[in-house]
């Protein structure tokens, strides 16, 4: 798609493109387009009426007093305008600069923010009809938003890599054992929808030290605990960091913040060492990275530390999983 097309697309926005600069153009589009203001052209082979539904969460967001993206509507009306198969959406773009890494204050304004998502979002019903890709228990029959455990596929191929391991059976039984007590209780939980990529790479920070939000082309219905926990998990092991503060102070950190704005209830209070356990141990970075060690020293540390971090859901304050 070339500059005159995007143009062409931005009319249909009430936006007169002065300038265009294309950073993506094939399967996926992805333009800076400046005329009053600067903003950004997204297209991609999308349901029009989901790309809408973020649109519109962005939208009562903003209302209830959020730093987030704001989507222009087109003249018909809607947030979405589609062509030769494309979805578009055109947002303003965030005035600041990016984040590069995690600091002590940044952990603790993320989960902040987190909170208050979950809680502005607890007072409506959820435009979307998906999951997010952090859900679980979605199955595994398409790779499709909602419809896909990436937590799973990661223990899949974390048994590819070690299943004649010795510790194998000890962390396969604590794996299956903690999924089947959150899938218990997962129905009961609060839940609801989210923004679906909460991490500092998708933020801004303002010229008045605001942060701001975009990217909500991923939104859809979570529970909370769970994008808690795995936003957490992700800025206290696996982001870019500069401080003093351990892994897990940072996690701490992460979900004091978090807590502050939204209190766990008890049922998520129980659940949260069992979590936090399986996240840690299959995420998918973390696994992909234990799968392409070659010395057996190095093999049999990665194999340790995965059963080392299962148990702290047993040994922490005396919790069970049963």
């Amino acid at each position: 798609m070339d500059t005159e097309r995007i143009s062409a697309v931005c009319i249909n926005f009430n936006i007169q493109a002065e300038e265009v600069e294309i950073f993506r153009s094939s399967e996926k589009i992805l333009a800076e387009v400046k005329s009053i203001s600067t903003y950004v052209l997204k297209g991609e082979r999308v349901e029009s009426f989901y790309w809408e539904a973020c649109c519109q969460y962005a939208e009562r967001l903003v209302e209830n007093g959020m730093n987030v993206a704001r989507y222009v509507k087109t003249s018909s009306g809607s947030h979405v305008y589609a062509e030769d198969g494309l979805v578009f959406t055109l947002e303003k773009e965030l005035p600041g600069y990016e984040l590069t890494y995690v600091t002590e204050e940044l952990l603790s304004e993320i989960g902040s923010l987190l909170g208050k998502q979950h809680l502005i979002s607890a007072q409506f019903k959820s435009p979307f009809t998906t999951g997010t890709s952090w859900s679980m228990f979605g199955g595994n029959d398409t790779e499709n938003l909602g419809d896909y455990d990436e937590n799973e596929l990661s223990f899949l191929e974390f048994k590819n890599y070690y299943q004649i391991h010795p510790l194998y059976a000890t962390i396969q039984t604590l794996y299956i054992d903690y999924r089947k007590v959150l899938q218990r209780a997962w129905a009961q939980l609060p839940q609801g929808a989210i923004q679906g990529d909460f991490c500092y790479y998708n933020m801004v920070r303002e010229e008045s030290g605001k942060l701001g939000i975009y990217d909500f082309n991923l939104a859809g219905n979570e529970v909370y605990l769970n994008e808690a926990i795995a936003v957490a998990v992700y800025h206290a092991w696996h982001a870019p960091y500069t401080g003093d503060l351990t892994e897990e102070e940072r996690f701490q950190l992460f979900l004091e913040s978090y807590t502050f704005e939204r209190p766990f209830t008890e049922k998520e209070q129980v659940l949260v060492l069992i979590l936090k356990s399986v996240i840690r141990a299959f995420r998918y970075d973390r696994v992909e990275a234990g799968g392409s060690l070659s010395e057996e020293q190095k093999r049999n540390e990665f194999v340790q530390e995965t059963l080392d971090i299962l148990m702290e859901a047993k040994s922490e304050n005396g919790l069970e999983a049963r």
